[in-house]
């Protein structure tokens, strides 16, 4: 069982990093496949670090998570077009990002379970959202002046604000002494790349308009994935 561990965690870095050179080769589409292949493999990962003492309630979260980011990934392969051309793909866009809030909720459910939330002692949780909100104006109204991603600016709100929550939800495992270096070693960090992984897609995207920047996008995401799973194989009782 450890060989298999030891196996699939390599297979899964060989895919992140063969998924940078295509970016870097510019065979995008090619990359956008290797992308979608990374979920099954984590989640293949996520299977073998099961133990009898995790939460069968933590391991359908974490599932159903890695599930819906494998959704997204397999629809972002169908809006990877450049958008300075002021053409995209609505229902591939609207799905992908769909697809990523829930996974996010499923992982806030995952930090929730792992040190429960108290709604009047939130204090962090609030703080990210308020922040967050802040962000998102900055964002949208300052930087971005393509018109075109006006027309997704609720869902992008929603996109973003859900990835900033999961920052939140993470920070609040900090409150529990017994679970304190779970969050500072893995859920936080994986909260945090997992928000620039986003912030960078987004500006990249409708901004910079540099597609071998996705390399920076796509090892955050896929570093990301992997801390939150190493993190649940430490949650065992």
């Amino acid at each position: 069982m450890d060989s298999a561990r030891t196996l699939i965690f390599l297979l899964y870095w060989i895919m992140l990093i063969t998924g940078c050179v295509l970016i870097f080769e510019e065979y995008f589409l090619a990359a956008s496949i290797v992308r979608a292949l990374l979920m099954p493999v984590l989640g293949l990962y996520l299977y073998l670090n099961i133990k009898p003492t995790h939460s069968k309630l933590l391991v359908t979260y974490f599932f159903t998570a890695i599930g819906f980011l494998w959704v997204s990934d397999i629809f972002r392969i169908f809006i990877i077009g450049d958008t300075r051309n002021g053409i995209e793909k609505d229902n591939p866009l609207l799905i992908c990002l769909g697809a990523c809030i829930i996974a996010n909720v499923f992982y806030m459910l995952c930090y929730a379970k792992i040190r429960k939330i108290n709604l009047s002692k939130a204090v962090f949780p609030s703080i990210t959202f308020s922040l967050g909100c802040v962000l998102i104006y900055f964002m949208f109204f300052q930087f971005i002046s393509h018109s075109y991603i006006l027309s997704f600016k609720t869902p992008f709100v929603l996109f973003i604000e859900s990835f900033i929550l999961t920052v939140g939800f993470a920070t609040n495992i900090l409150d529990s002494n017994s679970k304190k270096r779970l969050s500072i070693k893995y859920f936080l960090p994986a909260s945090f790349l997992s928000l620039l992984s986003v912030i960078l897609f987004v500006f990249n995207r409708y901004k910079l308009f540099t597609p071998r920047f996705e390399m920076v996008v796509l090892l955050s995401y896929g570093y990301a994935q992997l801390l939150n799973i190493n993190g649940f194989r430490k949650t065992s009782r």
